[in-house]
């Protein structure tokens, strides 16, 4: 169920302030068009963005905003049923993925080359900008970038004399020497397991799962391998199951590392660091010798158009504020990863608010030479839903993997079509 708030539409002074008088949040000063802006996150992220959207209608008079805001998974599974209907809103937050599942040609969203006159391309480069481009159609411009990266607990490690972990080895050797404390050398939520599971693989075999062309490339042999990397993680005690994870297990020192996306290093970081704990920036993981990294860039997550929107205009004014405005970079700050707008940057530089452990992860990031570009259907929530039965199925009701195996290649090959000569 979504989480609402309601601003009344009664003029300035009560745009400024919560209130619960409809059904329908209304953010505006009383006599403008209204468009409609969905999004999901934390309530901190509800929060600011409220508060930056009461600025974008100071500053704009003639619009009023009609916010739609939830945590992701509900967001998510209603994207699929607005979108279907046709209901989506004017302006929307998607995911790096969604872009190719609603808009696999380019025309599921406005095209935002087409008001540039409203939306300053020029802070982003042309790189940044083809993140959201689909045959030439800017559909989505893009917040920040994010990769999944490690981070650790380094007063853990230096308590048991280990250097912090750079390859699986180190994990597994970490793991013999911390599980006798009932200590996890680090923790990897639902997603990370799998996006983990997949840079093994793809380290170990020199072997994309997905090929620049969008062609599957693993094997059911290869799918077989991930579950079993997955089942050696928790059988050697380098991490819990996911669902097993308690949310105060790295503040506790249950566990010693986490692996997340940059955008969220601050809630997964920040308490335990404030409690005193030295909590560094770890390299990303690879096996000797390995000829692909298997670690993966993407957006934070991008801002589109609704693609008939009678309100084009509006929209793209909304869409600059969102991903240039001052205001909205003052309130944000790195909450969504470090911006890549050069206006929104400038911004936080002079506020003094580009630093942290996210800061740390993005010049990581900027600095690597291995990280690539995610293939969207590595993000595709279905794929990760069957690995996730895959591994409850082989690890916990002792299945047969290679039938599982089978189910995830047979997954992964109904996004593409067919495979890639093997």
């Amino acid at each position: 169920m979504r989480i609402k708030r309601t601003l009344c539409s009664l003029g300035l002074a009560a745009a400024l302030a919560l209130s619960s008088c409809s059904q329908r949040d209304v953010i505006d000063i009383g006599r403008g068009i209204s468009i409609s802006f969905s999004w999901w996150g934390k309530d901190v992220r509800h929060s600011y963005t409220i508060s930056a959207l009461k600025d974008f209608v100071v500053q704009n008079p003639e619009i009023d905003v009609m916010p739609e805001y939830s945590e992701f998974e509900a967001f998510q599974k209603r994207m699929d049923v607005v979108y279907a209907a046709h209901n989506e809103c004017d302006v929307m937050q998607i995911n790096y993925d969604w872009l190719y599942r609603y808009s696999p040609d380019g025309n599921g969203f406005y095209d935002m080359n087409e008001l540039s006159k409203y939306i300053d391309l020029s802070n982003f480069t042309e790189e940044q900008l083809s993140y959201g481009k689909i045959n030439g159609k800017l559909n989505g411009i893009s917040n920040a970038l994010n990769t999944e990266t490690c981070y650790y607990n380094k007063d853990i490690y230096d308590k048991y004399g280990l250097e912090l972990p750079k390859t699986w080895d180190d994990l597994f050797k970490a793991a013999e020497v911390m599980r006798g404390d009932g200590v996890y050398p680090i923790e990897l939520s639902k997603k990370a397991s799998w996006m983990m599971s997949i840079a093994y693989e793809e380290q170990k075999t020199g072997i994309q799962c997905f090929n620049e062309r969008g062609q599957l490339c693993f094997t059911p042999s290869n799918f077989s391998d991930m579950i079993d990397f997955y089942q050696k993680l928790l059988d050697e005690k380098v991490c819990k199951y996911y669902k097993d994870i308690n949310k105060n297990d790295f503040l506790n020192g249950v566990t010693a590392g986490s692996v997340c996306w940059i955008s969220d290093a601050g809630y997964y970081c920040e308490p335990v660091a404030e409690a005193g704990n030295n909590i560094v920036v770890g390299d990303y993981l690879r096996s000797e010798g390995s000829a692909i990294s298997g670690w993966y860039a993407k957006p934070t997550s991008l801002y589109c158009i609704k693609r008939d929107t009678p309100y084009p205009e509006a929209c793209a004014k909304l869409v600059n504020f969102l991903v240039n405005g001052q205001e909205m970079a003052q309130k944000q700050g790195i909450e969504k990863g470090i911006p890549l707008s050069k206006a929104m940057l400038e911004v936080l530089e002079a506020n003094d608010q580009l630093k942290g452990i996210q800061n740390v992860a993005n010049e990581k990031l900027a600095a690597s030479d291995s990280i690539t570009r995610i293939s969207p259907l590595l993000e595709n929530s279905g794929l990760v839903e069957v690995f996730e039965e895959a591994v409850k199925q082989v690890i916990f009701e002792e299945q047969d993997i290679s039938e599982y195996a089978k189910k995830l290649h047979d997954a992964a090959l109904n996004l593409t079509g067919k495979p890639a000569a093997y």
